[in-house]
């Protein structure tokens, strides 16, 4: 039987000598954050480490009162990876023939955590559909973090809620604009950047490797080219918004960890300055993020989330519609060597 977990971040004692506990719900009235791990994340230790990240970024900045959580997967059957390459197929099927979207039925684990940590917000306790207005605030008290495949968890939570919410009985203009208030931050996400249904800020080097194992024409592109990606913001349609360098490390084998988002680590983990200002921007939308979940507040822009410590946001933007344009181009035919600076 398939059977995911969740654990909390909790005071080390002597029952809870590693600072966590499994629990078997999160609670609907109080501010949380859940970070959804790579694929190796299958037990308490890989869950953990991912909840002590996030704590530690948050007590390095004075941000309390949000209560963290972390995923521990349990795939079944399934191949995590397998699973990712038929997430890309069915995004693109979703895109060309939409009669296709109905036809996947999300694997269980992720079922089950989509049942403790989202279908509670929006229904009542006789599960029938609340009011648009009460869903809204129950999600906007929930945030979550994504790494590598734990984008690709999210990702088909969010088809599966989206379809949950019309059998409920949402029309499709309410279950778009709840979906919309839920945010994902996610650090070198392995899953498709389009078709999305949360809010999603992507956070991502060009030389990630692993973002080279499938087909997708955006993360080829900027992998073929790392040496030439500067700091950007890309707003993808459909897909949230991408922030990107082309090198966030000095060792480019860690290009894909997520390690150096906690400000004091940093150094230790050997950011570039183009890492630096990625980082700078993840970190705000994190703490910000966590700050809109404790006053129960509106999920707010990209630029509203990101903007300042270091991060130009304006600047980003410009550095993005020109690197689009010159991919636009390079996807439509072979073109010289690009020449601007950063």
């Amino acid at each position: 039987m398939i059977n995911p977990m969740i654990i909390k971040r909790v005071e080390k004692t002597s029952d809870t000598p590693y600072g966590c506990l499994v629990v078997k719900d999160v609670p609907v009235d109080r501010p949380a954050i859940v970070a959804f791990g790579g694929e190796l994340t299958l037990d308490t230790h890989g869950a953990n480490s991912y909840a002590k990240m996030l704590q530690k970024l948050f007590d390095e900045n004075n941000v309390h009162g949000i209560d963290i959580y972390s995923v521990i997967y349990d795939f079944g059957s399934r191949n995590a990876q397998a699973e990712r390459a038929e997430l890309f197929n069915i995004a693109k099927c979703r895109i060309h023939n939409k009669a296709l979207v109905h036809i996947k039925t999300a694997p269980g684990y992720v079922s089950q955590l989509y049942n403790m940590l989202l279908r509670p917000r929006i229904i009542d306790t006789e599960n029938k559909k609340m009011s648009v207005t009460d869903a809204i605030s129950n999600v906007h008290k929930i945030k979550f973090y994504a790494h590598c495949h734990g984008a690709a968890a999210l990702w088909q939570m969010a088809q599966l809620m989206r379809d949950d919410m019309l059998n409920i009985g949402f029309s499709a203009k309410e279950a778009t604009r709840i979906l919309r208030e839920i945010l994902v931050i996610q650090h070198s996400p392995i899953a498709p950047l389009y078709r999305q249904h949360f809010s999603t800020l992507s956070f991502a080097s060009a030389d990630d490797t692993m973002m080279q194992c499938y087909d997708d024409h955006f993360s080829q592109w900027v992998c073929d080219n790392s040496a030439d990606i500067v700091p950007c913001v890309f707003n993808i349609p459909g897909g949230g918004h991408v922030f990107i360098a082309g090198h966030l490390k000095q060792d480019s084998f860690k290009e894909h960890e997520p390690y150096g988002l906690v400000k004091s680590d940093s150094k230790k983990y050997k950011l570039t300055p183009d890492g630096e200002i990625i980082f700078s921007a993840e970190r705000n939308a994190l703490l910000r993020a966590a700050n809109d979940a404790i006053n129960n507040t509106a999920t707010t822009s990209a630029r509203a989330l990101t903007d300042g410590n270091g991060v130009d946001f304006s600047f980003l933007q410009e550095n993005g519609n020109t690197l689009f344009n010159i991919m636009s181009s390079d996807l439509r035919q072979q073109i010289p060597k690009h020449d601007y600076q950063k």
